[in-house]
């Protein structure tokens, strides 16, 4: 029976020689008694040599067939080099030199996180928290895409704004996040690390990374630091730290380089034209930056004259570091590579020349790969200190040879999640658009991590024409015990939000030239029946609520082929109570929203009347089947008293913008509400409201509204109370050029100042005042247990018409009155408030709805 045998495995794997045999499972050996059927699969394919990080890109088979394509693969046989660029959050790297590093150079780049992000705002939906930083990471992986990097996250929890490092190591603990920052270092093995944060400047979060990359330079080459991780990882020491710098002089480089006058800055032009693509890097780079559409709006366009050149500092460097060339153009030049590494690159060329340069001829690329690799290029066993290189040099090779063959291999599913103790089908295609025919042996699919017995062989024809295609079934059991990955937030920090890993590998053989393909999906784990969402959560009840029946809508999936027959289960632990809720009918592949009502909570009194609490605990909705009790899905919901009156009769309009904070707090406080559309605002009989809120941002949210906005001073003017909450700086204060009048009846400009201690003392500077008083008397107790911040773009200066009735102010600094404006106008009133109420309605924070309830009560 003939044999092929693939490639040299480099020492320190667990599989020592992988083979094919014809029309057989592969044969292996190992240490142990047997291996996962994906760990096999991978070294079998020679994809698994890349360092692994807390989480790496999910990736797709490349395009076959596409110039720019294959040209990226054989550009990058020419560098194996590893640049990691450290940021704080997402969006903060900086993707232009990411982007002109690979796309022009090859380089392999990688993105390192402190964070997910889930600290920050959302200006796209209404999630916040880990389910914002669950959107982040998703937003982030499209961005690296585009930039050609590959990102990995520590996991530290952003928390919000903060002005201080210390208050980011305080959270995070400086030695858990340098020692995240080490292992990453260690295992990642990058040549040159480079960072846009500094030490001492901007957000703390910012300062904190800038602090930890400096000192993991130097604690990832030292054995005393985390010893334990060596166990897993080696020592490394990272060549050149870079600094971006806004100047081309030598005083804002931090004072840890030994010759200031000396230090080297190299400078990256991101507005060349990328030859390939037909765009300039600064163009790409844009495209990967909208990406992240959550933090946005970001510019559509360059400017006409692009964008300044990005500068950056060399700030510390290895012992043995090569000098840097006074004309250097890259952060790598004049360093060198082994001389095993440089004859492996040597031989990755044709007539001397690199192999992107005859990217446009295929079979030639083709036939100088498979004569590299029969001379010399994986002959020789790599040093300690070559090995991630050489087995980097060695994936991008195979994924060269595969672009160059013309052959792909693809995997596919119907819908978008795997269901534990059930059959997941997927399509695997090969196309071949090759000018040659390609034979095909036996392929396999299986699941990373699963037993050798969950891989499914799948058998192709014997022979694939050019320009053709053949796709098969495949179908893998997934095992009960594998975990859910949604929903995402829940698995942030577990890694698990990317979803489950499905492989497959095929053998293939052109022109007699035998080698492997490969390729992944990442299909969500999901449960048979889902809780696509669930609202309100948490509940809020009030003395406007606290009698009437609990009423949840629940947005239902199901990931099943066959229809589904339930009902919903609704229990109080608190109170032993439990209810069976409604019949559930769901079509194969449904998603429906169900309203269910609940008495969980049961009355206190012979009166059926509920008595408020503090807490009342609480209340988990599940999902079970008709036949039996087993739960398929349950999530919990808190349930929260605030003793939030509000004016009688009182007629609320809101103009939302991402969240629906407010309504869920004005059903919560038992108020007659609508949405309003900017339709409404324009032509509606806005009278008939007492109270109309625009929400945080809302101008933002409905630039429409802004030419609208006459009609909301008018129904000021004629005794309407109108509320607007926070706006940023630049979409707030007026501004001739973009044709933003001033939106506020007297003028109020906007700062970006804010309070980040969310248990900063608050001082009442109008203790009188019917807004602190009616129908609430607002006491320093209800800026208890806020969320994450006070306030943030907090005005700066302020017509005399308003009152200001808080002041407050983080650590050191002076105080901000500005943080809740009020003013008479006409016989109307209006309020301006920079406090992040949004925030704390969302979560239920009972102080937060009884100053709600003032400000829309106000003069009602």
């Amino acid at each position: 029976m003939g044999r092929i045998e693939l490639h040299k495995i480099y020492p320190g794997h667990r599989l020592n020689r992988v083979i094919f045999h014809r029309n057989t499972m592969p044969t292996y050996t190992t240490r142990s008694a047997r291996s996962s059927f994906a760990f096999i699969l991978a070294l079998l394919l020679l994809t698994s040599f890349a360092p692994r990080g807390d989480i790496a890109t999910a990736r797709d088979a490349p395009s076959v067939g596409d110039t720019p394509e294959l040209h990226q693969a054989l550009l990058d046989l020419t560098n194996v080099w590893t640049v990691m660029c450290v940021a704080a959050h997402p969006d903060d790297e900086d993707g232009a030199t990411l982007t002109v590093l690979r796309r022009k150079y090859g380089v392999h780049t990688v993105t390192l996180f402190s964070t997910y992000g889930e600290g920050g705002q959302n200006a796209i939906g209404s999630e916040l928290y880990e389910e914002l930083g669950a959107i982040r990471a998703q937003e982030t992986l499209k961005a690296a895409e585009i930039q050609g990097s590959e990102p990995h996250f520590l996991g530290l929890k952003d928390f919000g704004f903060s002005k201080s490092a210390e208050e980011a190591f305080h959270i995070w603990g400086h030695d858990e996040a340098l020692r995240r920052m080490v292992l990453q270092i260690r295992t990642l093995q990058p040549d040159v690390v480079i960072t846009n944060h500094d030490m001492t400047g901007g957000h703390g979060h910012h300062q904190a990374t800038g602090r930890l990359v400096v000192e993991a330079f130097d604690a990832a080459a030292d054995p005393k630091r985390f010893p334990e991780q060596l166990k897993t990882a080696s020592l490394w020491q990272v060549k050149r730290l870079f600094v971006r710098t806004s100047s081309n002089t030598a005083e804002d480089k931090p004072a840890d380089v030994s010759d200031s006058r000396t230090s080297p800055v190299i400078t990256i032009d991101r507005n060349e034209i990328d030859p390939v693509r037909g765009t300039s890097y600064a163009e790409q780079a844009l495209r990967a930056l909208q990406q992240h559409a959550s933090q946005g709006p970001w510019p559509q366009t360059l400017p006409k004259e692009g964008w300044p050149a990005i500068r950056y500092r060399l700030v510390r460097k290895a012992k043995d570091a090569e000098p840097i060339p006074s004309n250097a153009t890259t952060f790598l030049d004049g360093m060198t590579l082994s001389k095993s590494l440089q004859k492996q690159l040597s031989a990755l060329r044709l007539d001397g020349r690199p192999l992107a340069e005859f990217a446009g001829s295929r079979e030639r690329v083709f036939d100088t790969l498979i004569a590299a690799s029969r001379k010399v290029l994986f002959g020789e066993t790599p040093s300690a200190g070559d090995y991630i290189k050489a087995s980097r040099l060695l994936e991008r090779y195979n994924t060269a040879r595969a672009l160059a063959s013309g052959v792909s291999l693809t995997i596919s599913k119907k819908s978008d999640g795997i269901v534990p103790q059930a059959n997941a089908e997927f399509t695997v295609t090969v196309a071949n658009k090759g000018t040659k025919e390609v034979q095909l042996r036996s392929g396999w699919i299986g699941r990373k991590g699963g037993s050798l017995d969950e891989g499914v062989r799948i058998d192709f024809p014997k022979r694939l024409a050019p320009n053709s295609s053949i796709s098969q079934k495949a179908v893998i059991m997934i095992p009960a015990g594998v975990r859910m990955t949604v929903p995402h937030h829940v698995h942030l920090y577990d890694g698990l939000w990317s979803g489950e890993e499905i492989q497959a590998g095929l053998s293939v053989t052109v022109d007699g030239n035998a080698f492997a393909l490969f390729t992944v999906t990442r299909p969500d784990v999901v449960p048979a029946i889902e809780i696509a969402s669930l609202t309100p959560s948490p509940y809020v009840l009030t003395p406007g609520n606290l009698d009437q029946t609990l009423t949840f809508k629940v947005r239902l999936r199901n990931n099943r082929d066959r229809p589904f027959r339930g009902q919903f289960g609704i229990a109080s632990p608190t109170d032993h109570g439990a209810e069976v809720g409604a019949l559930i009918e769901l079509a194969p592949n449904e998603t429906r929203e169900f309203t269910i009502r609940s008495n969980v909570i049961p009355a206190d009194t012979p009166d059926e009347r509920r008595m408020p609490r503090n807490d009342f605990g609480p209340i988990i909705i599940s999902v079970g089947s008709w036949e039996g009790s087993k739960v398929i899905s349950e999530q919990e919901v808190r349930v929260i008293y605030s003793g939030a009156r509000v004016a009688l009769n009182l007629r609320v309009g809101y103009v939302r913008s991402f969240d629906d904070s407010l309504r869920n707090a004005l059903f919560s406080l038992g108020v007659e509400s609508q949405e309003l559309s900017v339709d409404d605002i324009r032509t509606g009989d806005l009278q008939k409201f007492d109270t109309i809120i625009v929400d945080n941002r809302g101008y933002q949210a409905h630039p429409e509204l802004v030419a609208a906005n006459t009609r909301l001073m008018d129904f000021t003017k004629n005794g309407g109370t109108l509320i607007v909450f926070y706006h940023k700086t630049d979409e707030w204060n007026e501004d001739p050029e973009k044709g933003r009048p001033s939106l506020a009846p007297y003028p109020i400009a906007l700062g970006n100042e804010r309070v980040t201690d969310e248990n900063a003392a608050v001082t009442f500077t109008e203790p009188l005042h019917p807004l602190l008083n009616t129908p609430n008397k607002i006491v320093p107790d209800d800026f208890r247990d806020w969320i994450q911040e006070r306030g943030l773009y907090y005005p700066k200066s302020w017509d005399a018409h308003y009152q200001t009735l808080f002041s407050m102010s983080d650590a050191g600094e002076e105080p901000l009155r500005g943080g809740l404006l009020v003013a008479d106008y006409g016989k109307g009133y209006y309020i301006y408030t920079s406090l992040v109420w949004y925030r704390q309605l969302r979560a239920g924070v009972p102080g937060g709805y009884r100053m709600f309830a003032n400000m829309i009560s106000y003069k009602h």
